[in-house]
């Protein structure tokens, strides 16, 4: 008889004994699980029995044994140990759920990739910016069929923050997508409905509604009693009276701590951003029956444009909602300047130059966008915590359209308005320049230029004082600069800001001798059309050249109207350069946040403006990643071929030198620059990103070996996997390689 069997028989008599660990010791040291199996259960002990189920990969048992441990509480934990020991995550993520301890569970169902769940949780927990990121990570990184379950629960996060039309793209691609189940497509019409709704888009909405009513006939027809319907349900789900404002919490996640100033149609209150958690102002429009009017069509204007509007010295809007009539805004500690003047306090020299320069800055950035704001005065501006000064309140602000005359009356505050506000003529950005000076004079010498009460006769007809005569301790370059903003003409009005800024900056605030400068007539003028900047510079400026290809040349530049340097490439005349310029296209084309971007085309010119990217090439800065960041790459490089590829096309060029790494580990793959296009194909394109990644990892040019060194690395098993041919094969079989990494990491 073998040593075996004498085992077998040693532990079958344990068994008959009732020795039942001693027959699991003995039934584990032979291998033979299902033997431990069963001894486990006759001893009932249900975890060991749940763990030899496991090892024995028998699902019929696993459950089983599953069902039984989770009919209690104590039973539900000690499967929960079990099945997060031997990394079983998505079923260890439900029964921690089912035990309340969500914690663990998004924990678990982040280790499962079970994005759509983990998200589900941080929700729940009111942790709606963690769920966001974590969704908009995944659908970096997702397939075409696992988009829509993220699609629609990023969605409905961005549509309760406010942020509705990226919550109606996300919608409707999910609500379109035949890969989700016929539940979750209905759940997706449902938000697409409200989502178009809050936007003002009843008749989209309405057409949703017919949408939804195809396959939900118990809805109703009616739009408004729809949403009243939705808004009773959404209530509900979140605790709050139907019908009410909240007026403790808005939107779920703003808490009203205290008021900070109000007007005729609305409030500013001081409120925590429970998600964020930080402090913001919330402006909320109360005129609720005075939808269509001047005062709500001036709330959504400053909504819509302030949002849009980027720049250190512009007051920074969060979060917008027409339908609910709130801004959320940057909370400013530091108050207004009008509460600084009233107050009595006296700004020193070099304060108001920075003052100055702060204002200068937010409205080049508002005038670069085409927006005139129109009542620029000391009660729209704002300090921060460290003094910088910020310009908000767009809400009379308006784009410019060469030509157009003012409609409403008097738009503005008369004792900062310019003399073309004044009398409806024609505005251009020269009307904020001249309510610029009037701000500025009042802080440099403590009062403003005119005095009242009939402010409309004074900005008409007559001259302001020198600054000097009013206050003779300031620095004399004040008075060239202010003459020049308030003069009555437009057209003859101080240059451009960018002008200013320098004057400013070269100002001495010591020196008792006056810089000579052209003053300006500031006689009564007949306010003629709008003033037009003779000298308007091009938009992409201070070029740099960066050398170039055999078809093209490169510059960087700086893209004034956003605030950003560019990539330019001008191609050459000739039918290879044509073809360069074809791929231009077809890259630009490409929906991928790893490939660089194509900002404007111009074919007559034969012109591509880039974004510039941030960070090094690998040919120049090899980059030394751990193994999962490396595998991270591989899929984010794999996503980016396979944006070029849905197009039917192939970037042709993949090497060390187009790929560009930030600091965060993040590709992007270039498309400016490039080399002839050849017959590349998207094998090639497969075959070029697993080359440099293998060269960056000193192992062999092959996706096998590569596949190998990795999970090597780790010590992790080779998962299975089909051989890549094109970016979406390459990203399956890099993901196959993630998940054992990260399996291998997380048994550590």
């Amino acid at each position: 008889m073998s040593a075996d069997d004498l085992s077998i028989d040693a532990a079958r008599a344990a068994l008959a004994a009732g020795d039942h660990v001693r027959a699991i010791a003995i039934f584990e040291k032979l291998w033979d699980f299902r033997g431990a199996y069963e001894a486990a259960r006759m001893g009932a002990d249900l975890p060991r029995a749940l763990r030899y189920a496991i090892d024995l990969q028998d699902e019929v048992l696993i459950q089983g044994v599953l069902a039984e441990l989770t009919a209690t509480p104590e039973g539900a934990k000690q499967a929960l140990d079990v099945l997060a020991r031997l990394r079983r995550h998505a079923e260890a993520a439900r029964i921690a759920e089912q035990l309340g301890d969500h914690a663990r569970a998004i924990d678990h169902f982040s280790r499962a990739h079970d994005d759509v769940n983990a998200a589900r949780l941080l929700e729940a927990e009111g942790r709606d910016r963690e769920a966001g990121k974590m969704l908009e990570r995944a659908l970096d990184l997702a397939s075409e069929a696992e988009r829509p379950p993220l699609q629609l629960a990023l969605g409905r996060i961005l549509a309760r923050r406010g942020a509705y039309p990226e919550a109606t793209r996300l919608l409707q691609d999910a609500r379109k997508s035949t890969a989700l189940a016929p539940t979750l497509q209905l759940e997706a019409k449902r938000h697409l409905v409200a989502v178009l709704a809050a936007m003002g888009l009843r008749d989209g909405a309405r057409d949703a509604l017919m949408d939804l009513r195809h396959d939900d006939p118990e809805v109703p027809a009616d739009l408004d009693t729809y949403l009243r319907d939705w808004r009773d349900r959404t209530a509900e789900r979140r605790g709050t009276a139907p019908g009410g404002r909240d007026r403790e919490i808005v939107a779920g996640r703003y808490r009203i701590e205290r008021l900070l100033g109000a007007g005729a149609s609305g409030r500013v209150f001081l409120a925590t951003d429970e998600v964020a958690g930080k402090s913001v102002a919330i402006k909320m429009f109360f005129a609720a029956g005075a939808r269509g009017g001047a005062a709500y069509e001036r709330f959504v204007r400053e909504a819509r444009l302030a949002s849009t509007l980027r720049h250190p010295s512009l007051v920074e809007v969060y979060d917008v909602s027409v339908d609910r009539g709130y801004l959320v805004m940057e909370y400013l500690p530091g108050g207004s300047l009008q509460q600084r003047l009233a107050s009595g306090e006296r700004l020193p020299p070099p304060q108001i130059r920075r003052l100055a320069i702060d204002l200068v800055g937010g409205l080049e950035a508002a005038h670069h966008r085409g927006v005139v704001h129109r009542d620029v005065k000391p009660a729209n501006i704002f300090f921060d915590a460290r003094g910088t000064a910020k310009l908000g309140d767009f809400g009379v602000a308006h784009l410019v359209d060469l030509g157009q005359t003012q409609t409403g009356g008097l738009i503005g505050t008369l004792a900062y308005m310019s003399p073309e506000q004044i009398t409806g003529a024609s505005i251009s950005i020269a009307a904020d320049l001249y309510s610029v000076g009037v701000t500025l004079f009042e802080v440099v010498t403590g009062r403003l230029p005119f005095l009242g009460p009939d402010f409309v006769a004074q900005h008409l007809g007559e001259p302001p004082p020198l600054a000097s005569s009013v206050n003779s301790t300031i620095a004399p370059g004040w008075d060239p600069i202010l003459a020049a903003l308030l003069v009555k003409n437009p057209q003859e009005r101080s240059s451009t800001l960018a002008d200013l800024r320098r004057e400013l900056e070269a100002m001495d605030l010591g020196a008792r001798t006056i810089v000579a400068r052209p003053r300006r007539d500031s006689r009564p003028h007949s306010i003629a059309a709008l003033a037009e900047d003779a000298d308007a510079k091009p938009r992409y400026q201070f070029e740099t050249s960066l050398g170039g290809t055999a078809l093209s040349q490169l510059a960087r530049a700086v893209d004034t109207v956003l605030d950003r340097s560019v990539i330019i490439e001008r191609y050459e005349a000739s039918d290879d350069a044509d073809r360069a310029l074809e791929r231009a296209r077809l890259l630009g084309r490409a929906q991928s946040p790893f490939v660089q971007r194509a900002l404007s085309l111009d074919r007559a010119a034969r012109t591509v403006v880039y974004e510039a990217p941030s960070g090094a090439a690998i040919a120049d800065a090899t980059p030394s990643l751990p193994p999962a960041e490396m595998v991270r790459l591989l899929k984010r490089l794999a996503r980016a071929a396979a944006a070029v590829h849905e197009l039917g096309g192939s970037h042709g060029a993949i090497s060390s030198r187009t790929i560009v790494i930030d600091d965060g580990a993040v590709p992007t793959l270039l498309a400016a620059g490039l080399p002839a296009v050849t017959d590349a194909t998207p094998a090639s394109d497969v075959a070029a990103i697993v080359q440099v990644v293998a060269s960056v990892e000193g192992c062999a040019p092959t996706f096998d070996a590569l596949a190998r060194h990795l999970t090597n690395l780790v010590g992790a098993k080779l998962p299975a996997y089909a051989p890549p041919t094109d970016g979406e094969s390459l990203y399956a079989a890099a993901h196959a390689i993630d998940i054992a990494v990260l399996a291998a990491l997380g048994s550590r």
